[in-house]
């Protein structure tokens, strides 16, 4: 209020009130809670209105500003960061004037323990029936309480499934219902402060899901691509037949099926059981991913053909059973239709030329086979059927 000096009875303006602005800061809500109020109270009736309240927030050298209704005289600043230093002053904008008033500043410097300026996410390896989960924690981090967060979809919701107490920098983790041979579980984990509440997330990580299906002697790998495909991966596949070590035969970057054709394998047993798993690395990381492991079986094959033209031309000539594995023990006789053997051999290798015992060409017409085997594994395979003999 201004006043005459030489005659105070005169009073030359109206009352005009300043504001004295005061806060408080929450650091598990993450809050700074501002209020204002009138420094002097007077008798007298100011005919100065207030048009807006604006409030000014230096965060860190990042100015920004949020208008406030005039009826309120509080106002709650969210997502405030930790170890950042923050500036609040009140502008008040009157009715009719040109000019404005400002606040004292309120100053805060939010002082917490550091969290981690990341968290990445290394791999996730299938161990049976569980999966490994490895993250590094950038070592700036003060803090030692995590979350590990899962959920079945990339973008679904993530349900907290453990929390860990560690001040390492790498961090270790289990989960021991991954249901990994048939499921994909995405995880992150999440670092938090005293009080509770989340700070940094690491970005997801999943574990692999290899399938493998089979079609005569190929058989079809797919799997799902590491970190769902965001990231450059090699990927490493590993065959391992029974009563041998793994065997890598495959690599591919960015890529997710494989045909394994096994008829290639020459010389193996072509029957029982195939298993893979894929090794994945993520490109700059030493550290790999593996799949579950991923299993068919392929039962005894035999193919006996039923016609053949032993005219010595060069084609379809012979007559032999093919199979997909080393028969142990062997025995082909073939019969006419008097029921006299013909031929009879104990070799797999040795085919049936056409000729009868006396090493002539026997003539046109159907001939009966009879063959005994039995596989690798002892199991005894009796064939028995009909051949047909022509010159064409």
């Amino acid at each position: 209020q201004l006043v005459s000096a030489t005659n105070p009875t005169i009073v030359f303006s109206d009352i005009v009130n300043t504001y004295h602005l005061s806060y408080s800061y929450d650091s598990c809500l993450r809050q700074i809670s501002l209020e204002w109020d009138t420094v002097k109270t007077s008798d007298f009736h100011s005919t100065w209105k207030v048009a807006q309240y604006i409030l000014h927030q230096d965060e860190g050298g990042v100015i920004s500003s949020v208008s406030v209704p005039v009826t309120e005289n509080e106002y709650i600043f969210e997502n405030i960061k930790e170890n950042t230093q923050y500036t609040y002053w009140l502008e008040t904008r009157w009715q009719g004037q040109d000019s404005a008033s400002n606040s004292n500043p309120v100053e805060k410097f939010t002082l917490m323990p550091q969290s981690p300026d990341y968290i990445n996410a290394v791999s996730a390896s299938v161990d049976g029936a569980d999966t490994r989960l490895k993250f590094d924690i950038a070592p700036n981090s003060e803090l030692s309480s995590y979350y590990l967060y899962k959920s079945d979809s990339y973008n679904g919701t993530y349900n907290q499934v453990e929390m860990i107490t560690s001040e390492n920098n790498t961090i270790e983790t289990i989960d021991y219902n991954s249901n990994p041979d048939n499921t994909v579980s995405y995880y992150k984990l999440a670092s938090a402060n005293a009080c509770g509440n989340e700070t940094t997330v690491s970005d997801t990580i999943h574990n692999i899901l290899l399938t493998v299906d089979n079609e005569e002697y190929v058989n079809t790998l797919q799997w799902n691509y590491f970190k769902n495909g965001l990231v450059n991966a090699t990927y490493n596949i590993y065959r391992i037949t029974e009563g041998s070590q793994a065997t890598l035969i495959r690599s591919f970057n960015n890529y997710n099926t494989v045909h394994d054709d096994i008829e290639a394998l020459e010389g193996q047993d072509l029957t029982g059981q195939f298993c893979y798993y894929v090794v994945v690395n993520q490109e700059g990381s030493a550290e790999t991913s593996q799949s579950n492991t991923a299993c068919v079986t392929l039962n005894p094959e035999v193919y006996i053909p039923n016609a053949f033209t032993p005219n010595d031309d060069g084609t379809n000539d012979e007559f032999k059973p093919e199979f997909s594995f080393l028969p142990t023990d062997y025995n082909l006789k073939i019969y006419n239709r008097w029921g006299n053997v013909i031929f009879e051999s104990n070799s797999a290798t040795e085919p049936w030329t056409g000729t009868d015992t006396s090493g002539k060409k026997v003539p046109t017409g159907t001939y009966i086979y009879l063959l005994q085997i039995k596989t690798p594994k002892g199991e005894t395979i009796d064939k028995r059927g009909n051949i047909t003999v022509f010159y064409p």
